[in-house]
């Protein structure tokens, strides 16, 4: 379960980086470019994987779960890319890469949650 744990924290991770987050009118940005949130879960998801590979489980968890929380974060509560209106609602639109995060954060912590299997040799 450790190879999928870092996988969805590696989807992640590139899910801020590559792949759309938000969508106001003709601005599409990223993860990265949309809010300082995905660069924490980036963050925490590339030091989650480290953890990981490292051995150091409850470290991964807590930071799987930090990375989970900032993107959950940015799914519930859309930035308003620094626009004053005044208190209008802002037509931010949500896109894909922003559910992809999602999912592979989920993954992450679920399977780092997961105790690995004993193996009898």
């Amino acid at each position: 379960m450790r190879q999928a744990a870092i996988a969805g924290c590696a989807v992640l991770a590139l899910a801020v980086v590559l792949t759309p987050w938000y969508a106001l009118d003709d601005y599409v940005p990223n993860g990265w470019d949309a809010t300082w949130w995905a660069r924490g879960a980036l963050v925490a998801a590339l030091a989650g994987a480290l953890a990981l590979r490292f051995g150091r489980r409850r470290e991964a968890v807590v930071l799987i779960a930090v990375a989970l929380a900032c993107v959950v974060f940015r799914a519930i509560v859309a930035p308003d890319f620094g626009f004053g209106f005044g208190g209008l609602d802002v037509p931010v639109q949500r896109r894909w890469g922003l559910w992809l995060a999602v999912a592979a954060g989920i993954v992450a912590l679920a399977a780092s949650l997961r105790p690995a299997k004993n193996r009898s040799t």
